[in-house]
């Protein structure tokens, strides 16, 4: 009995410690804010793809717009839903495609001046 009284204190202090931890971590875990992060770097990831098909869009086929403009509704569907990593993925693809037809057109290609 007089154990169970020198335990108390401390199954009291473990419950409060594990109480105060986990409130911190549910404090932490705002699924809003971790969405809305999540499409800033989505839409951070897009932007620079944006603006090379842009500089391509009157160098590039029916095909290659039509392409373009499905690829885009496709990655901003991503950013919407916080999908960073399919968002970069078809960035980087728009962006190729934005280099060849700058290439096919023997266009100087802006890309090359945003990598710094």
């Amino acid at each position: 009995m007089n154990q169970t009284r020198r335990f108390l204190p401390l199954a009291a202090a473990a419950v409060a410690a594990g109480s105060l931890l986990s409130s911190r971590r549910a404090a932490a875990c705002d699924a809003e804010a971790m969405e809305a992060h999540l499409t800033a770097v989505c839409d951070g990831a897009l932007a620079p793809a944006r603006d090379a098909l842009e500089a391509a869009r009157p160098h590039a086929t029916p095909a290659e717009l039509m392409a373009m403009q499905r690829a885009l509704t496709i990655a901003n569907g991503t950013c919407t839903t916080g999908d960073p990593v399919a968002g970069a993925r078809i960035a980087a693809n728009l962006a190729r495609l934005a280099g060849r037809i700058e290439g096919r057109a023997g266009i100087s290609p802006d890309s090359l001046e945003m990598l710094g």
